[in-house]
């Protein structure tokens, strides 16, 4: 904690406790979701248990790429916190919205994006399950896009709160600046595959500078993500991090799949009897 508020140069608990908005700014939730993360990893490791491949969504997939030791401590918190500024640069630069639509499929959303691009851009930027996309891009037609999915029979469609239109086009920028600066970074052969957001697909670590340029720019195809895992064989998920959003998104995309999560200390211990159970640890 004391290493991470040195290499961001803000006092992390400071920023955790603070009341003036900076927790809502990307600027600084991406490195402290990404902290915190990271210490739930550091916990997970301590079980020994088997790892077949990893997968993030959106900011996770950092976290991915140090589970998978592609990047150390120091390179990943460096790195996030390069990332968040460009992208609040951009923000800044070319606001815009994000909305959820569930009730309908990932292709109803498209049609009703292309229509709405009359008032703008507007995008599919996140496909996180069969009746779930999150849609990115200009106010005006993301709000076009939210009225013409009621219309059309959405079960909700509702504006997400967030700084930015992330993952679409409006992003171009903080995603060059991005690939100018770690392209001058080393990195190591991850220990085992990574799962795109961009690709759905195992990182050929040749491609690991543009897939971060990508990333910040271009869908989130989480679904394709999670049935092309399934495919490989995996059967059983672990969500470790903040929140279980995934987990629920997970048992969307098919429900036989086992899925738990790890997101407080008191998780470790009912974590450790699921895997033992399962046979993940010996």
């Amino acid at each position: 904690e004391i290493l991470a508020s040195k290499l961001l140069g803000y006092d992390v608990r400071d920023v955790l406790s603070s009341s003036d908005g900076r927790l809502n700014e990307t600027r600084y939730t991406q490195p402290l979701i990404l902290l915190s993360t990271i210490f739930a990893y550091e916990a997970f490791k301590t079980l020994n248990a088997q790892v077949q491949a990893v997968a993030g969504f959106s900011l996770g997939e950092y976290s991915a790429f140090y589970a998978s030791e592609v990047f150390d401590f120091q390179q990943i918190i460096k790195l996030i916190d390069q990332r968040s500024s460009f992208m609040q640069a951009c923000t800044l630069e070319y606001p815009g919205k994000m909305a959820a639509i569930l009730g309908l499929s990932s292709k109803e959303v498209e049609q009703i994006c292309e229509e709405a691009s009359s008032e703008g851009l507007v995008l599919c930027a996140n496909y996180n399950s069969p009746v779930q996309t999150v849609i990115s891009g200009n106010e005006k037609a993301v709000q076009k896009a939210i009225e013409l999915s009621k219309q059309k029979g959405a079960k909700r469609a509702v504006e997400l709160n967030v700084s930015g239109a992330f993952h679409s086009p409006l992003m171009k920028d903080a995603g060059n600046k991005l690939y100018d600066y770690v392209k001058l970074i080393p990195y190591q052969e991850p220990i085992f595959p990574i799962y795109l957001n961009t690709t759905a697909e195992p990182l050929d670590s040749n491609d690991l500078y543009h897939v971060m340029r990508k990333q910040i720019q271009s869908p989130v195809y989480f679904e394709q993500t999670i049935n092309n895992m399934k495919e490989a064989g995996i059967t059983h998920f672990i969500e470790i991090g903040p929140g279980t959003v995934l987990s629920g998104l997970i048992k969307k995309i098919d429900i036989n799949l086992e899925v738990t999560n790890l997101n407080k200390a008191t998780d470790l211990e009912l974590l450790k009897g699921w895997l033992t159970t399962y046979g993940f640890i010996k």
